[in-house]
């Protein structure tokens, strides 16, 4: 009897991969029109989409045409979609400016004390979360897709990895690709640098 053994290492990194997942604690936040939102308050919603949102920032706006399309994608499938603010600058005022000026139809969670941003480690706007309901964690991190990158964007993505996240959320699986690097705007956390670990103060 032969071991296989690439198959076994391919299958101890996916359960790693899975014990290793973001958990999500469920939480409730006032959205841009004031009304209460709760993140897990939807009991058909098999995924959340959670896109980091801020105000004036190019990147959340030129995603917001891949968002659109990943809801299209999804109609009518128990996915639900929500935005949420964590810059210390912008207020519900503003965030309502924005979006009835952009067309954002979503649920903006106006996060004013930070608390989720640093729970989930925020670093950029136009973040994409896709938390699986039932495991209450993260199963996917980053960008909508590949189509912008800094400075410009092309016409089209190659990579759709929310969509196939969400897929494979849906269909009861692990997604292939579980992070991306953000790419937005920079959000700032003036409590972060307190407490910054050993591993982010080196020096060069």
């Amino acid at each position: 009897m032969t071991h296989r053994l690439p198959l076994v290492a391919a299958l101890a990194a996916l359960l790693a991969a899975s014990v290793s997942a973001m958990r999500v604690d469920n939480f409730v936040l006032t959205d841009q029109t004031g009304t209460a939102q709760e993140l897990f308050d939807d009991g058909d919603a098999k995924a959340v989409v959670l896109t980091v949102q801020g105000n004036g920032c190019p990147v959340v706006r030129n995603a917001l045409i891949d968002l659109a399309a990943v809801r299209e994608r999804f109609k009518g499938d128990p996915v639900r979609f929500l935005m949420i603010n964590s810059n210390l600058q912008d207020d519900q005022e503003s965030v309502r400016e924005e979006a009835e000026e952009w067309g954002i139809d979503l649920p903006i969670l106006i996060d004013e004390t930070q608390d989720i941003g640093e729970a989930l480690l925020f670093t950029r706007t136009a973040e994409a979360f896709v938390i699986d309901t039932r495991s209450r964690s993260v199963a996917y991190r980053g960008p909508i897709n590949d189509r912008l990158v800094y400075e410009r964007q092309r016409e089209k993505a190659d990579n759709h990895y929310v969509i196939d996240a969400l897929a494979a959320v849906l269909a009861g699986e692990q997604p292939m690709v579980k992070s991306v690097a953000a790419i937005g705007c920079l959000i700032n956390f003036p409590a972060r640098g307190e407490k910054s670990t050993p591993r982010e103060k080196h020096h060069h």
